[in-house]
């Protein structure tokens, strides 16, 4: 091989590496578990605050949730609407994630975990549902994060104590 052409293929590898590491730098996994923690935090306040707008605000357009309970609901539209039906019977509303495990992509993530969501039913008593969930959230242009596809059920639902 002439030396014409090894530069040649050196000048070739050089300029490849190079551009290889062009764009936006890679969010960290840190970064990204704090910004979907933050999600986390949002979504518990909407269940406490009963905020169908502020719930259907944390998931994209294309957003589908799933739960065999209810059909199939799919966008922010419906999503309040689900949230503003199913929660009318329900007051002192609280929810609690247990994340058990995370998998971060630079533009998407996997969340499964269980919750409990506790509340008062139309009764007075006081009810907790035990339940899994897996989550798939898409980051945002601003770095933000919001749920995509999320589907969950019901492990068990008990009641917690006698009426007040």
């Amino acid at each position: 091989m002439t030396a014409s052409i090894r530069v040649s293929i050196l000048s070739l590898c050089v300029a490849g590496l190079a551009c290889s590491g062009g764009g936006p730098p890679r969010p960290s996994v840190r970064d990204a578990s704090a910004g979907i923690d933050s999600l986390n935090a949002r979504l518990v306040d909407a269940y406490r605050s009963r905020d169908p707008q502020g719930y259907a605000a944390l998931y994209t357009d294309s957003a589908v949730f799933e739960w065999p309970a209810f059909n199939t609901v799919r966008g922010p539209a419906e999503l309040a609407a689900m949230a503003r039906s199913s929660w009318a019977s329900l007051s002192d509303m609280d929810l609690r994630l247990t994340v058990s495990n995370r998998r971060v992509a630079p533009d998407h993530a996997t969340e499964f975990g269980a919750f409990q969501q506790s509340f008062r039913d139309s009764s007075g008593a006081r009810m907790t549902e035990f339940g899994r969930y897996v989550a798939f959230l898409v980051r945002q242009q601003d770095g933000s994060w919001l749920m995509d596809r999320f589907f969950g059920f019901s492990d068990s639902t008990r009641q917690s104590s006698k009426r007040p």
